[in-house]
């Protein structure tokens, strides 16, 4: 989509449950060995295996730096971490396709990016096409400070859907892999 599409598109999450808009959830499905980073309204990543917490919260260095030399590294006022150039060797990538709010619950549907450089065989996860998400509508309280979010992988009948849902996080519970 052009710009002016994809601006709307984008304000239309934004609109749904401004407080949500991009916060990063990641949660585990210990059955499948997944790792799934969902950004609210804009994007879910699923890995195969279990990547640490803080692993998913760097950002991907999608770009090259202006300066060039040995030390670029130290241009960065923010940790980044690798992009694999290998399409085949990155996460299962979905954007967001659909919103529905209502009732204080909000639902996103996110479909699928297949990568288009990789044979059928190596593409990671390639029967999965579309990521449900449900949460509460977020309410922030001034003068709180925002806690990260938990979520559970939801069982699903079919091996092309994947429903998540976001939720806060109880007392002492941690994000976190469990082998």
């Amino acid at each position: 989509m052009d710009r002016a599409r994809a601006m709307q598109h984008f304000f239309r999450a934004a609109n749904a449950d401004p407080a949500r808009i991009l916060q990063q959830t990641v949660c585990y499905d210990h059955k499948q060995s997944l790792t799934v980073s969902v950004a609210w309204g804009y994007s879910v990543q699923v890995f195969k295996g279990n990547m640490l917490l803080p692993d998913l919260l760097a950002v991907q260095k999608t770009f090259v730096p202006w300066k060039r030399g040995r030390n670029v590294t130290d241009v960065y006022m923010f940790d980044t971490k690798h992009y694999p150039r290998n399409e085949c060797k990155r996460g299962a990538l979905f954007f967001l396709k659909n919103i529905s709010s209502g009732g204080g619950k909000t639902e996103t549907t996110y479909n699928r990016q297949p990568p288009r450089k990789c044979s059928p065989d190596l593409i990671p996860l390639k029967n999965l096409r579309l990521i449900k998400v449900t949460s509460e509508r977020l309410h922030l309280v001034p003068g709180k400070a925002l806690r990260r979010h938990c979520c559970d992988i939801v069982p699903s009948s079919s091996d092309t859907t994947m429903d998540v849902n976001i939720r806060k996080c109880k007392d002492d519970e941690l994000i976190a892999m469990h082998s």
